[in-house]
């Protein structure tokens, strides 16, 4: 068996393999080269698969072999992807091919294509109705693929589950006096810069620069000046820090503000951790900004905390190496390590905490509600105890771009909640490596943004 999939869902099949087959077969982490004679299941994920395509494929070709794609949205580009390539390719010398997916249709009934084409090469063309995958799908061509398919998969629904449900609240928190000076300062400046053509505004892609500094500023204006990263891989958040004029006045507040105040969400955020610990509970904190996390890390030296970003290497090399894996299982098993810091990008798939951490807090979060979605399943998953209550805890600054974005999301999860719980196909948005989404992913986000700063919507 070689089962394709994200490094981390690798230790998930790991346990699930020796739990569920007595006795289990030899497991094999593929990391390059020949495959070892002994192996049974081989985990590769997406990129290892595309650079190492001659290896895996001749392991395929010389045994019988049933080819898994798990988080198999990840390839939906196709022949267009490089991962899709190298899936589609494997798919001719495979004896039996599997899919599994959280997310049936990420975006479109098109994006299903390459999705059925690994499953029977070359036939999605005659499985799927050709104007409901095309680039201009009718209003029903979700609902004519899901008729099509429905043969051909089975979908497991939130309620089929039976998981208890989860706790959630907002602490909304008013800003100190130089924070509200600072947030103010960028709003009035983005009111400006953005009073241009309706073509402009509609730019999502300028628009999710914008939203993401006005989250920077409504959570640690600091991050303007250093910008969000710290040092981390250069992907995690696709912009640099603020242009902002030197000698400006706005320059010199965010440059000095960390002399003068902490942010009130870090404030609450300590009291919150430090109640969780007092009462022998583990937290997981989540933020998109790797310097948050890096800047949490120095805070909380007394909780011990783990870290998990996509600067840090999913597995290390050294035994003394910091990597997401091993924070993640020193966060399961060291009792003295009971805070986890970590950057949805990274760690939104896969992870399961569901038996040692019921309390997640956002610091903040983006428009995209699908990633949202997958986060809170790291705590709120199969096999969590019914007795247990999973809680969860949004930081939001008053009158910024928190509020808005919490009201979107809301709408959203909502909207793809429903989706999900319906037994045919859903059309979700959800991340995945090779095609990240934007921050901003909607007409309705930039019109909500576009209202957060009193501008018109209209040209």
């Amino acid at each position: 068996m070689l089962v394709i999939a994200p490094l981390s869902a690798f230790e998930a099949w790991e346990e699930e393999i020796t739990l569920s087959l007595a006795p289990p077969p030899t497991v094999y982490r593929y990391a390059g080269g020949h495959i070892p004679h002994a192996a049974e299941i081989v985990l590769a994920n997406y990129q290892r698969l595309a650079a190492s395509y001659g290896y895996l494929s001749q392991w395929v070709r010389e045994h019988r072999v049933l080819v898994l794609l798990d988080e198999a949205h990840r390839m939906k580009r196709g022949w267009a992807g490089e991962w899709g390539t190298a899936c589609l390719s494997l798919a001719y010398l495979a004896a039996r091919r599997d899919i599994l997916t959280g997310t049936p249709a990420p975006q479109s009934p098109a994006d299903l294509v390459a999705l059925v084409d690994f499953l029977w090469p070359n036939e999605a063309i005659g499985l799927l109705p050709a104007d409901a995958v095309g680039p201009n799908p009718p209003n029903d061509a979700g609902a004519r693929v899901a008729s099509a398919l429905r043969p051909l998969f089975t979908r497991t629904t939130k309620a089929d589950l039976q998981l208890p449900p989860v706790r959630k609240s907002s602490l909304v928190i008013p800003l100190e006096d130089l924070h509200a000076h600072i947030y103010q300062a960028l709003c009035d400046r983005y009111r400006g810069a953005l009073a241009v053509s309706r073509r402009e505004r509609l730019d999502l892609v300028a628009m999710g620069r914008v939203t993401m500094y006005l989250l920077e500023a409504a959570t640690n204006p600091k991050l303007l000046a250093a910008g969000s990263l710290g040092g981390a891989d250069a992907d995690v958040f696709r912009h640099p820090p603020l242009d902002v004029p030197i000698g400006s006045h706005l320059a010199d507040l965010i440059e000095s503000y960390n002399a003068y105040e902490t942010p009130r969400k870090f404030v609450e955020l300590l009291r919150i951790i430090k109640r969780n610990a007092d009462a022998g509970r583990k937290t997981l904190v989540w933020s998109n900004f790797v310097r948050n996390l890096l800047t949490l890390d120095r805070m909380l030296s007394r909780y011990q905390p783990a870290l998990a970003y996509g600067g840090l290497p999913m597995t290390g090399r050294e035994s003394g190496d910091r990597n997401r894996e091993s924070e993640v299982g020193r966060f399961r098993d060291d009792p003295d390590c009971l805070v986890l810091l970590a950057n949805p990008a990274a760690m939104s798939e896969g992870i399961s905490l569901h038996k040692h951490c019921h309390d997640a807090i956002y610091l903040d979060r983006t428009f995209n509600a699908g990633q949202y979605l997958q986060s809170i399943d790291r705590i709120h998953r199969l096999g969590l105890d019914p007795e247990e209550e999973t809680r969860i805890t949004f930081l939001l600054s008053q009158d910024t771009i928190d509020e808005v974005v919490d009201r979107r999301v809301r709408v959203k999860a909502e909207r793809l909640g429903e989706m999900l719980e319906d037994p045919n196909l859903a059309a979700v948005a959800l991340p995945n490596d090779e095609d990240y989404g934007e921050v901003i992913d909607s007409v309705e986000d930039v019109a909500a943004l576009f209202a957060h700063l009193r501008l018109p919507n209209e040209t």
